[in-house]
């Protein structure tokens, strides 16, 4: 695998994106990813033209939202030079969250709020200088659309 290129989703990486959900088993809710336009809304990493993790963000101010981050299982855990890192984070998700957070910011977010379940990830939030806020419900509504 050679060193992937970061990059803003284009319309039509939708069925790409849901290609990658369903690889690494993660839940998706059933969305049909062919009509997702996830343009504007997803940073992904391509590895010569095949998408390999992907972060969705939501651009807003005062506040900005980090979603899901998914990475193609043979890819996580991985350093710069593709050596296995088992138990840690990769290359390619923490990537992914570090560029996210810098375009949130540039974007002029002032406060990034997510979802951060592993204690890797909250780690990663308090090195950046997040902070937790506390247990909470997630909420789900499916569109009518």
């Amino acid at each position: 695998m050679a060193k992937p290129v970061y990059r803003l989703a284009e319309t039509d990486d939708g069925p790409a994106i849901g290609k990658l959900f369903a690889a690494s088993e993660y839940a998706d809710l059933g969305v049909d990813w062919h009509r997702a336009d996830v343009a504007r809304g997803w940073l992904v990493a391509d590895d010569q033209g095949e998408i390999v993790g992907a972060i969705q963000l939501c651009v807003g101010q005062p506040y900005g939202f980090l979603g899901d981050c998914v990475v193609l299982p043979r890819a996580r855990a991985r350093d710069d030079h593709g050596d296995g890192r088992v138990g840690t984070f990769g290359a390619i998700a923490l990537t992914l969250y570090a560029l996210a957070l810098k375009a949130l910011g540039d974007a002029g977010s002032q406060i990034v709020l997510g979802v951060m379940d592993r204690p890797g990830l909250t780690r990663l939030g308090r090195r950046y200088g997040g902070m937790s806020l506390g247990s909470r419900e997630l909420f789900a509504r499916r569109s009518r659309a």
